[in-house]
């Protein structure tokens, strides 16, 4: 995982590499795949391996009472035609566009554990909203399954228009679920993906593609490597340089 170097000792690199080979060998043989792993980091490798062999990912995150359930865009598999999409529309968004798990970072995953109480890793929740997010990755997948694009379905996020069909069977298919127990509220988010994603922007899934294991271990054992990769430390920069000199302007505005 992004943030646990594994090292160079070759008993731990051969373990790593066995691991990995495990892992993708199960991913290749299933349709669909749950991300329901309880830190950040450890969603980044099979977010990777999905979108690089074009899989239904679907990801579960909990809060103390709080909770996210959503679809990772879906890419067109190679041995199949492109499907055509309206790019365009500010209303739905197609799901080969939809973002992944991290697209909506702008750094990349590190150790989340270290130096954190237990309410602080999102160990602690309330007794019901496990089975809540369960239910509701479980439906969603059903969902996805029951409509002609199926991985490639656009986002519906308008719960509350009347007028707004699905070509979904069994209704809304949206790209996320974002539940809050404190008020019993859900709400429908929908967002692009990122092409500086640390998980599935182009470059990284080519980097992959291209050097296998030794992109995976550059990941594993160099903190800024998949933000060097991916453009977010350049993205960083310019936005420190856009910050000092709106400050220095606003020291002459008088």
């Amino acid at each position: 995982m992004p943030g646990h170097s594994v090292g160079s000792d070759a008993k731990a690199v051969d373990k790593i590499r066995q691991d990995v080979q495990t892992l993708e060998k199960l991913i290749s043989e299933h349709d669909a795949v749950f991300l329901l792993m309880d830190t950040r980091e450890s969603r980044w490798l099979p977010t990777l391996l999905t979108a690089s062999k074009a899989k239904i990912c679907i990801n579960a995150a909990l809060g103390f009472d709080t909770f996210m359930v959503m679809r990772h865009g879906f890419r067109t598999p190679k041995d199949q035609p492109e499907v055509p999409q309206d790019n365009t529309s500010t209303r739905k968004i197609p799901g080969n566009d939809l973002g992944c798990y991290f697209c909506s970072d702008v750094v990349a995953p590190t150790d989340s554990t270290r130096d954190r109480t237990l309410d602080q890793q999102c160990t602690v929740s309330r007794p019901g909203i496990s089975m809540i997010a369960s239910a509701i990755a479980t439906e969603l997948l059903v969902s996805i399954l029951q409509h002609p694009l199926r991985g490639l379905a656009p986002s519906d996020s308008l719960a509350d228009d009347e007028e707004e069909e699905s070509e979904c069977a069994l209704g809304l298919l949206p790209h996320q679920i974002r539940g809050f127990l404190s008020r019993f509220q859900n709400v429908l988010p929908a967002s692009r993906a990122f092409d500086k994603c640390t998980a599935c922007s182009d470059i990284v899934l080519s980097s992959y593609a291209k050097e296998g294991f030794d992109f995976l271990l550059k990941s594993f054992n160099s903190p800024n490597f998949l933000e060097d990769l991916t453009g977010l430390t350049e993205l960083y920069a310019e936005t420190q340089e856009a910050q000092i000199w709106d400050l220095s302007d606003g020291e002459f505005s008088d």
